[in-house]
């Protein structure tokens, strides 16, 4: 549903265009269709899509939207006669019979109808515009149901190296998603008699492209498909060279990648997830790379309703859980802002595809209040406990984190209630692309993750620096009764989160303040003893930086179809009788995982107060009123990694040892060296000295 309406918001973007480009220069000279009488009209139904509009001649509003529909009739007429979808008009008074079993009341009616008969009413919501009235044709030719009656014709395009050669110029009309083909010949990959013994996924990717093309056109996208064997050079400069020869090559499949129109620089966009037989993914690529390179402007208002969507599983199983989305967004004032500014955006499209559910915008909007906003968002939901005093946002760690200089980057993830700033030394470090990048990356995960065999290395060992554990809820699934009550576990789940991170943050901001502490103790001592200005300056001008540390990452397992399930993600030593509500903590640094609260009473969402303490008691173990250990168990899950020889003994800090060891075995090295060497130029100089078996000094033989 978010894809239709991301796709939705694209046809604003590139829909105009395309209806143009396909209409022609010679549109002018054809007019409207004649209305339909009775005959015609059935006939006319028996065969495709029809947007009708009944109308009367005699009506003010009919005559006001009649130039509307002359246009919109004109712009999409050729690209309706590809999607097989018309736009035509009953004269209601001329037919009073037909308006009349048609249900007509009111003119003018627009009414969309199929081979079957009537199918739906033009939709309140939208404006009679030549925009939203191509968007909504579009859209119905989309639906699945109205494809399977109306069949299209529509298919892809075989690209020689010209063409292809024309659209990475930036000389294409509308954006093209390109397929590149391994091959034994070379002929078109999509011929009918084409057969691929050799790439089992090529056969079942055909298909999918087949899809693909009729689904992309409705979105405004054209599709091309390009031989490799045929255009290796090509396929070479791109990067796909295990496509040249690739009958050869076992494992192979198809790939892909988007080109846009515009001026021919940062266009073209791969699609680097891996082969998949579902349209969905490449929908979603080829969607946001379109969106991205836009980077539409994006409200305060949108920012907070965003954040403010708190994750919840859909009650409806037939629905997709939330996607989560990350939005990055540039925060400009219209004032000083310099166009360079803006020209970091298009290098960004190509890092944002690769990250699932990522978005790209602009606001000059105040960003920062949008910010302070969410985070008081938090604070409201933190603040349950009316015996402990009222929780306020952290002024210096706000301060440090929320209000930069302008241009800057901004993270707001859907659901997440603490922003995320991209924190540089000046704003020429907004236009740093690798460092953006490098950002992105880091702040990549959702607000929760469903946490599987495949996922669980790579979330235990996300970011080692800052992140010091994996929290997992486990929920129920199984039905809507089951969903409703994890969704209220996730509630208080994600609340004792966010009441930690309030404690977490406090201590950045204390563990800055001791350092700042530190460092002007340090630099009275140094002019005390009237220590030099160089001494005194260099500790004066350490760095303080901000060590935002001890993070964590939030996860769920649903368990509705077993507990075998936390047997394959090595929670051995457990309970035997986890159910719904219950959390497990993992500790990133030892591998070890606690299933009990700092009271020694089951760990669950029942109790914020208890699952919040047990984070301090684990992660923060200083700043604990509790004084007894948590008792731990040992994680056997079978990392991906491999063999790691080290692991025992960063779990058990023996390296701390072995460092100590190599420090003494070097200092009496370098003394037992030191020794050598004296002894070997004592030496020496006794061999220098007159004797019977010395050598006569260089004195001497002058």
């Amino acid at each position: 549903m978010k894809l239709l309406k991301l796709l939705g918001a694209l046809y604003s973007i590139i829909g105009i265009t395309r209806s143009s480009s396909v209409g022609g220069d010679d549109d002018g000279e054809y007019e409207p269709r004649a209305p339909l009488g009775e005959k015609e009209f059935r006939q006319e139904l028996q065969s495709g899509l029809h947007l009708v509009e009944f109308y009367s001649p005699h009506c003010p509003h009919c005559l006001e939207f009649a130039p509307t529909w002359h246009e919109t009739w004109r712009k999409f007429r050729k690209e309706g006669e590809r999607l097989n979808i018309s736009f035509v008009q009953v004269n209601c008074i001329k037919d009073g019979d037909l308006c009349n079993e048609e249900g007509i009341s009111m003119y003018p009616a627009i009414k969309l109808y199929g081979p079957q008969g009537f199918i739906k009413n033009y939709p309140s919501d939208y404006e009679r515009t030549e925009e939203d009235l191509i968007t909504f044709a579009r859209q119905e030719t989309l639906d699945s149901i109205n494809m399977e009656m109306i069949d299209p014709d529509i298919s892809s395009k075989f690209l020689d190296a010209h063409s292809f050669n024309e659209l990475l110029a930036g000389r294409g009309k509308v954006p093209y998603f390109v397929s590149f083909w391994p091959s034994n010949d070379y002929e078109d990959p999509l011929a009918e008699s084409k057969t691929y013994d050799f790439c089992p996924a090529c056969q079942s990717f055909q298909k999918v492209w087949s899809q693909v093309t009729k689904r992309f056109l409705i979105h405004g996208v054209d599709t091309g498909h390009i031989n490799c064997e045929a255009l290796p050079d090509l396929c070479h400069e791109i990067g796909f060279d295990m496509l040249v020869n690739g009958a050869k090559k076992e494992g192979n499949y198809p790939r892909v990648a988007l080109v846009l129109p515009g001026n021919g620089v940062n266009n073209l966009f791969i699609y680097e997830n891996g082969f998949s037989s579902s349209v969905w993914p490449y929908e979603d690529f080829v969607a946001r790379a379109i969106s991205n390179s836009k980077a539409p402007e994006i409200s305060m208002e949108q920012i907070l309703e965003l954040v403010r969507q708190d994750f919840q599983f859909p009650e409806n199983m037939d629905h997709p859980i939330p996607s989560q989305a990350l939005h990055v967004v540039l925060s400009y004032n219209p004032d000083n802002v310099v166009s360079e500014d803006f020209h970091v955006l298009e290098h960004l499209v190509n890092h944002l595809a690769k990250i699932p559910n990522a978005y790209l915008h602009r606001s000059k909007d105040d960003v920062s209040t949008a910010a302070k906003l969410s985070l008081d968002y938090m604070y409201e939901k933190i603040n349950y406990n009316r015996s402990e005093p009222v929780k306020l946002p952290k002024t210096e760690y706000l301060e440090l984190n929320l209000f930069p200089q302008s241009p800057t980057f901004y993270i707001f993830k859907e659901g997440d209630w603490v922003p995320h700033l991209y924190v540089g030394d000046s704003t020429t470090e907004t236009r740093n692309v690798e460092a953006l990048a490098k950002w992105f990356n880091e702040s990549a995960l959702p607000v929760i993750s469903k946490v599987t065999s495949h996922n669980f290395d790579r979330l235990l060992n996300f970011q080692p620096s800052e992140y010091d554990a994996v929290v997992i809820q486990l929920v129920d699934l199984t039905d809507a009764g089951s969903i409703k009550t994890s969704n209220d576990q996730m509630k208080d789940f994600l609340t004792a989160a966010y009441d930690y991170e309030d404690v977490r943050m406090q201590n950045v901001v204390n563990v800055r303040a001791e350092k700042r502490v530190d460092k002007n103790t340090r630099v009275k001592a140094l002019k005390a003893v009237k220590a030099s200005s160089d001494k005194i300056g260099k500790v004066y001008h350490e760095e303080i930086k901000l060590e935002d540390k001890n993070k964590i990452v939030l996860g769920y397992v649903d368990i509705s179809k077993g507990l075998h399930i936390l047997e394959d993600l090595g929670f051995h030593k457990g309970r035997n009788d986890y159910k719904s509500g219950d959390v497990l903590v993992v500790d990133s640094r030892s591998s070890a995982f606690v299933e009990d609260d700092v009271f020694g009473n089951r760990l669950t969402t029942g109790s914020v107060y208890s699952l919040r303490e047990t984070l301090v008691k684990l992660i923060l173990p200083e700043l604990s009123s509790f004084h007894e250990n948590l008792k731990s168990h040992e994680l056997s899950f079978n990392y991906s990694r491999g063999l790691d020889i080290f692991g025992p003994m960063r779990t058990h800090r023996v390296w701390r040892y072995f460092l100590v060891v190599g420090v003494l075995v070097l200092i009496i090295k370098t003394l037992s060296f030191y020794k050598s060497f004296k002894a070997k130029k004592n030496y020496n100089a006794k061999r220098n000295a007159i004797g019977i078996l010395g050598q006569p000094s260089k004195r001497s033989k002058d």
